[in-house]
């Protein structure tokens, strides 16, 4: 959500229409382009987020991905989420994008008088292997989160991992972080980064990186974050996002 809400680190944009789009496989996520905090559903809470996402691409067509992330509140600590992914591709067809099965637990209370939270997101995925060369995956994405005042904080340095190819068994740091500021009660304004490094037994042979300015608005049973960001070390250098959050109170 709002606070919730963010980007994250694409790990695959490789569309098969497009022969530069294998050079990102296993770079970061081009469709749940969000920094998470450390919260989670109340008990018995459902939810559900939209991400659009829009790809300007050197040298092809423009891809918009739109994801729906429906949640529930397994206990207190708990949520359980999942993913439903479409994606209108450079060839101009509406294509089936995946889906995804996460876990989402939190430290039960905050540390540092309520500023810092500490949870941990886990994650399974099936993606169609023009989007996912390898098509079973996943990722371990550790969250730490801090609210001082206005200022909101977040970096959740994530472990994507495929459960077959080549990659299999080396797991890819893809960092992402965000900071935001309130202007008021329901707006914040800010940045987030998103980076990948390659296989943690081999940092360093390959290097992505996007940056977002972001506006997060939040209301009583919703919230949107807009953001347009700038990438080096894929082709899709320009990327627009909204993440519609909507989480009635039960």
């Amino acid at each position: 959500m709002v606070y919730r809400a963010a980007v994250v680190g694409t790990r695959g944009l490789a569309v098969g229409a497009v022969l530069a789009f294998p050079a990102i496989a296993g770079a970061q996520d081009a469709f749940e382009v969000q920094v998470y905090d450390a919260a989670t559903a109340q008990r018995g809470e459902t939810g559900l987020e939209l991400h659009l996402n829009h790809h300007t691409i050197d040298g092809a067509a423009d891809e918009t991905h739109l994801t729906f992330e429906p949640h529930y509140g397994l206990t207190a600590w708990a949520e359980l989420g999942g993913y439903f992914q479409t994606a209108l591709t450079t060839s101009g067809d509406l294509a089936y994008a995946g889906v995804k099965l996460r876990l989402k637990l939190r430290r039960p209370e905050r540390a540092w008088n309520d500023r810092i939270g500490l949870a941990i997101n886990g994650e399974l995925s099936a993606v169609p292997s023009r989007f996912e060369a390898d098509v079973w995956g996943g990722e371990l994405r550790p969250i730490v989160d801090l609210i001082a005042g206005r200022v909101y904080a977040s970096i959740n340095p994530i472990l994507a991992f495929t459960l077959r190819g080549e990659e299999a068994g080396h797991p890819q740091l893809e960092p992402a972080a965000q900071l935001t500021v309130k202007l008021s009660e329901t707006v914040a304004v800010g940045g987030e980064a998103y980076g990948a490094f390659g296989p943690i037994d081999d940092l360093g042979s390959e290097h992505a990186s996007r940056a977002f300015g972001v506006v997060d608005i939040s209301g009583s049973w919703w919230d949107l974050n807009l953001g347009v960001g700038y990438g080096w070390g894929s082709p899709d250098h320009v990327v627009a996002k909204l993440i519609v959050g909507i989480h009635p109170r039960t």
